[in-house]
């Protein structure tokens, strides 16, 4: 699989047999994880499509709230229990990240991403 990078942040994706311990978070094994230390999204070999679309684009979102430092603000509007600015955050989210996850999508899977039967392609494609 390929990599990725988001904010200046290089990504790498890897495929894992399972049980393998990087793809455990909490003590529970998971389809894929997103390790912001080794900076890596390490997938399950048993994932295959369409769930592996869902789970590549999942998991990029994940990539890029760390590496766009996103993650503080939503902590803070959680703590505060503010849902106006927890939707506000939400919102920009989408807003100015969703054509990078879709297009770092794409790259990993070397096609467009296609979740629940509909593909997206990326910027300039047909």
């Amino acid at each position: 699989m390929r990599s990725f990078v988001s904010n200046g942040v290089v990504w790498g994706v890897v495929r894992l047999p399972a049980g393998d311990p990087r793809l455990f978070a909490d003590g529970v094994e998971r389809l894929a994880t997103t390790d912001p230390v080794t900076r890596t999204i390490s997938i399950n070999d048993a994932v295959v499509p369409p769930l592996l679309d869902k789970v590549v684009l999942h998991e990029v979102a994940h990539a890029i709230t760390m590496s766009w430092g996103l993650l503080p603000d939503l902590r803070k509007a959680l703590e505060t229990r503010e849902q106006t600015a927890l939707e506000e955050w939400g919102a920009q989210l989408v807003e100015n990240h969703a054509i990078e996850a879709i297009m770092a999508s794409n790259s990993i899977l070397g096609r467009p991403v296609c979740v629940r039967g509909d593909c997206i392609y990326g910027l300039g494609d047909d």
